[in-house]
C-alpha cells in the first residue's frame, strides 16, 4: 500500500508576520514599563523611609506672639522737631530723625522697638557719614509694643547735629561738621531694615 502524501504547509502571508512582530514588540514594551514602575515605587518607598515625614510650614505670624520680621515695615523719616517731614534744610537748620513701624501682617503681635535695638545710619552716596552705633548707648532699653494688623507707631524724634560720627562719638562737641549736599537716612529696628530717605542740606 502506498504511503500517504504529506500536504505541504501553507506559508503565512507577510501581513501576518508583521502583525506578530508588532504584538511581540508591544509585549516587550509593556514588560519593560512594568519593571520600571516597580523599581521606581521601591526606590520612592525607601527614600520616604529615610527622609522621614515632611515638616509642616509654620505661619509667618501667630496671634499674640512675637511679630515675624516679614510682617513689620520700618520707615525712616527726616523732618523737624514737631514731627513735620521735610526734604531740605536751610543753612544751620538742624534735621530731626525718627521712624515708624507698621504691622503689615494679618494678626496682632508683639515687637521690640526699644532704643536698644534702634540703629540710624546717614550716608552720602557710598560714604558713611553718621551712625547711631557710634553714640553712647549706655542705658538704652528694650521696649516691647503690641501692634494690631495695619497699625503704625512712630518713635520720638532725635536731632542730628549735622556732623560725622566716629569711634569717639556722634555729637557736635567732638565730631567734624558735614558740608552741604544730598544725604540718605536708613533705620534698622530689631533687625528690620527700612528703605532710604533722601534729604538735602543747604
Amino acid at each position: 500500500m502506498a504511503a500517504p502524501r504529506r500536504t505541504p504547509q501553507k506559508r503565512l502571508s507577510p501581513q501576518i508576520y508583521r502583525r506578530r512582530r508588532i504584538v511581540a514588540l508591544a509585549a516587550i514594551v509593556l514588560v519593560g514599563w512594568a519593571i520600571f514602575a516597580l523599581i521606581s515605587a521601591i526606590v520612592g518607598a525607601i527614600g520616604s523611609a529615610f527622609s522621614g515625614p515632611t515638616p509642616s510650614v509654620a505661619p509667618t505670624n501667630v496671634e499674640g506672639q512675637q511679630c515675624a520680621s516679614g510682617d513689620i515695615l520700618a520707615t525712616a523719616i527726616v523732618g523737624r522737631q514737631d514731627s513735620t517731614e521735610a526734604e531740605s534744610f536751610a543753612t544751620g537748620e538742624q534735621p530731626y530723625i525718627w521712624f515708624t513701624i507698621k504691622n503689615v501682617g494679618t494678626v496682632t503681635c508683639t515687637f521690640n522697638a526699644g532704643p536698644a535695638v534702634q540703629f540710624f545710619t546717614i550716608r552720602s552716596g557710598n560714604d558713611l557719614i553718621w551712625t547711631s552705633r557710634d553714640c553712647d548707648r549706655t542705658g538704652l532699653l528694650d521696649q516691647v509694643v503690641t501692634l494690631e494688623p495695619g497699625q503704625s507707631l512712630p518713635s520720638p524724634t532725635s536731632p542730628w547735629e549735622r556732623v560725622r560720627s566716629s569711634s569717639t562719638g556722634c555729637n557736635a562737641e567732638t565730631q567734624v561738621p558735614v558740608t552741604p549736599g544730598a544725604y540718605n537716612l536708613t533705620v534698622e529696628v530689631n533687625g528690620v531694615l527700612s528703605d532710604g530717605n533722601q534729604f538735602l542740606l543747604n
